[in-house]
């Protein structure tokens, strides 16, 4: 029966708990780029390409900043800290967070570079290509639509995941942008070349643009908290 209320009180709390739904979602986001993780560390070291080795840097950080929110707000909520006291060391932390997106950032000029270049190498079929499509299609579109609905949530933790998921969505679009030439004809040639430049380029800023985003609410977050009155002992 205990099991069963525990059940019942789990999926409750999903239902109506919009934190809670984000944290729990954010572990299977995080399972999954775990394990592309370590397959990409794994055709690097079998194969030795530099693309699997760039693009899994990329998936680390990603874990790295994912498993960080993670204990940042178990610490704060399990701390049971004096508001004002408890805020400040949750903006300052956010703080940090939002500046390693600059870090993510920097970390995909080189695959990047490399998808544009031409020595990245795929052997799809049409088919998981279209399926492919459909997948980052469902994910940039959700991921946007979450990044919007936190515009306004007093939760840094829930703001910091869904932006981490909008940069994972974004780096998704790339990899199917040159999955498909590969597919459909193989060549980045002429005026090809400058679109797919250009196109990976221009989402590489908007990451840029993103990651600044995430920063400016950060020091604005911490400002708010250094600003809260403090409890005389």
């Amino acid at each position: 029966m205990k099991k069963e209320g525990a059940f019942v009180g789990f999926f409750k709390r999903l239902k109506n708990d919009y934190a809670f739904r984000t944290f729990c979602s954010a572990v299977c986001s995080f399972t999954v780029t775990l394990i592309f993780t370590g397959y990409n560390v794994f055709l690097a070291a079998r194969y030795r390409t530099s693309w699997n080795a760039g693009i899994a840097i990329y998936y680390a950080l990603l874990v790295f900043i994912r498993a960080f929110v993670f204990a940042s707000e178990y610490r704060y909520r399990k701390a049971k800290l004096p508001p004002e006291v408890g805020e400040q060391r949750r903006a300052k932390l956010f703080l940090f967070q939002s500046a390693s997106l600059f870090v993510i950032d920097f970390a995909l000029i080189t695959p990047i570079s490399m998808m544009v270049l031409q020595q990245k190498r795929v052997a799809y079929s049409l088919i998981p290509a279209i399926a492919m499509a459909a997948y980052t299609t469902y994910k940039i579109t959700l991921s946007i639509v979450n990044y919007i609905k936190t515009r306004k949530s007093t939760e840094p933790g829930v703001r910091m995941l869904k932006t981490v998921n909008v940069v994972d969505a974004l780096v998704s679009v790339l990899t199917l942008q040159y999955t498909l030439l590969m597919v459909t004809d193989g060549r980045i040639e002429g005026d090809m070349f400058i679109l797919c430049a250009c196109t990976s380029f221009a989402v590489w800023g908007l990451l840029i643009v993103l990651s600044a985003v995430a920063l400016a609410r950060a020091v604005k977050y911490r400002k708010n908290a250094l600003q809260l009155p403090q409890n005389k002992v």
